[in-house]
């Protein structure tokens, strides 16, 4: 993946300003020299620079931070491991889906957002790219945010789904295998040298993560503090609530800021809890932002699985977030 164009304009642009800087050397007045040398001069650096960001960009869009295999694994398609694989999909429909719910036909990122490029979701029915993918191959997309050929992915949450035990992410792939094939496949991604900017210079990320070479066991199901934690890592909160779950800034890229968790969850009981990701209303009686997922969470959660999550949340040490 490379943008030759854009990367050839920002070059000829450093170029262009280079000859400009040369040119104003010869100015006839002092003012025109001076400040034709300092602009020029400044405008070279800044497409030089641009150039050299960008390369970066290309380099990690490219080439995955690790070494990477494949594990040889055969999803088991039984009742049981589709409903386990539904109901741990619940979030696939926010990115996979503009509707927001099945089927996973994939949706347009880029319409929205910055001219970066092709930037699809994919279509995951069997209709899609994974089609012509393994299991195993489809484990580590989720896991590692890796592609089929080796090549990181991008917006793919694998830094909330590095979490998920084997168990788990082998069903939700008995469930995608299981879906409706829906046609048409989404088209590859294919980024420009904006998208290569931002990635350089770090406002974005790669999807790639740590690679996964042992086996991962969640915890055992029910009302306790280690599965509460589970299904907090693998729900994705800590992308709003920050890495402590102490909030996140408003403004800037990426999630939508959500509150301080360790404050506000010690001051509710647990009913109050349970009833809030139930209905969307806290016990202020205050609606909760449009950004909280909490219908998909009330898909997914059974109230075991809620009051596990309060364990867990309760007991956090009460930390000073952002403003």
């Amino acid at each position: 993946m490379f943008d030759t164009v854009g990367v050839m304009l920002l070059g000829l642009l450093a170029a262009l300003f280079g000859w400009l800087g040369t040119r104003a050397r010869s100015a006839h007045t002092l003012t025109l020299r001076w400040g034709g040398l300092i602009l020029s001069g400044l405008l070279t650096l800044v497409f030089t620079a641009a150039v050299l960001v960008a390369g970066v960009g290309f380099y990690r869009l490219n080439v995955p931070p690790h070494r990477y295999t494949v594990r040889e694994v055969q999803v088991a398609v039984t009742p049981e491991q589709l409903a386990r694989g539904e109901r741990f999909a619940v979030l696939c429909p926010l990115c996979h889906s503009p509707t927001g719910k099945a089927p996973l036909v994939g949706q347009n990122f880029g319409k929205n957002g910055p001219p970066v490029g092709t930037l699809y979701a994919s279509n995951l029915t069997p209709a899609g790219e994974i089609r012509d993918w393994s299991d195993g191959e489809v484990i580590r997309a989720i896991r590692e945010g890796v592609g089929k050929g080796g090549r990181p992915l991008v917006i793919m949450p694998s830094e909330v789904f590095h979490n998920l035990s084997d168990t788990d992410v082998q069903a939700i792939v008995a469930y995608l295998r299981s879906q409706p094939a829906v046609q048409p496949r989404t088209p590859p991604t294919k980024l420009n040298v904006i998208a290569a900017l931002f990635i350089g210079a770090g406002v974005f990320q790669t999807s790639a993560q740590v690679p996964i070479t042992q086996p991962v066991v969640a915890p055992t199901e029910g009302v306790s503090v280690g599965y509460g934690k589970y299904l907090v890592s693998i729900l994705g909160c800590r992308l709003c609530h920050g890495d402590n779950l102490a909030g996140r800034r408003a403004g800037g890229a990426g999630p939508p800021a959500g509150p301080n968790l360790t404050l506000i969850v010690p001051k509710w009981t647990e009913e109050e809890f349970v009833h809030t990701l139930r209905t969307g209303v806290d016990p202020y009686r205050r609606i909760l932002s449009e950004g909280m997922p909490w219908e998909a969470v009330s898909a997914f959660a059974g109230d075991d699985d809620l009051k596990a999550i309060y364990a867990y949340l309760h007991g956090l040490s009460p930390l000073e977030g952002p403003p």
